[in-house]
């Protein structure tokens, strides 16, 4: 029984400290108050950066990597397409395939991001010791590769 306390409270305080991080993460990003990412989730996001880092990457791909239904990545390519961000291509290794070419204005705009994602990221680990720094990374990449969606 005690044991559940713990478990309970430990969940308690994690769910706290996570929100509130979010929070403060979300409330302090620049770029989600320009227009040019109003309009823009984070799934977008993905699929222009995904993109943007492996440009031959097909579709199927991208879907797979993101666990989303073929529908939901086709109403985002076209969303994507319209503002401009991205062409549909077929996919120069596979003719069967289509890829995403990111333009000039999706270049831009995910660059963009990066750039106060990093940013971001510093002013975060900015508040803890190097050991602190080190050890809150490793648990971080942990915890993402082994929680499942």
């Amino acid at each position: 029984m005690k044991r559940d306390q713990t478990a309970k409270g430990e969940i308690k305080n994690f769910n706290r400290a996570f929100h509130r991080l979010w929070f403060k993460i979300m409330k302090k990003r620049p770029e989600f108050n320009s227009d040019a990412f109003k309009r823009l989730s984070f799934t977008d996001l993905h699929v222009i950066n995904m993109a943007y880092e492996n440009p031959d990457i097909i579709l199927k791909d991208i879907r797979e990597n993101l666990m989303l239904p073929q529908t939901t990545l086709s109403s985002i390519v076209a969303k994507l397409e319209k503002a401009g961000l991205v062409e549909r291509i077929v996919n120069p290794k596979d003719y069967r395939s289509f890829s995403l070419k990111v333009t000039a204005k999706g270049k831009k705009l995910i660059t963009e991001h990066k750039k106060l994602d990093l940013l971001q990221s510093s002013k975060i680990l900015e508040c803890l010791e190097p050991a602190e720094r080190h050890t809150f990374i490793r648990l971080l990449i942990k915890v993402a590769d082994t929680v499942k969606p």
